[in-house]
């Protein structure tokens, strides 16, 4: 990749604001598509919203409770 083509990927990712939100989730993935990291909302309910836990199904966990809090992400 050259220099030029990387800068202007990172200006982008740096300019993306989506107004994250403190009860947000989001999730990282790698370019095989394995489950790098999950950030949580501050405060995670006991069950998950339906959307979420179907994605979080897609990745082998089944209860929110299996995901690691202490970072707020999954490795």
């Amino acid at each position: 990749m050259s220099k030029q083509i990387e800068v202007e990927q990172e200006d982008e990712l740096e300019s993306f604001d989506p107004e994250i939100c403190d009860d947000d989730y989001a999730f990282i993935l790698a370019a095989d598509g394995s489950l790098k990291s999950i950030f949580l909302p501050n405060t995670v309910p006991f069950k998950a919203p339906k959307n979420v836990a179907r994605i979080l199904k897609v990745f082998g966990i089944r209860d929110i409770s299996q995901v690691d809090t202490g970072d707020d992400k999954i490795h």
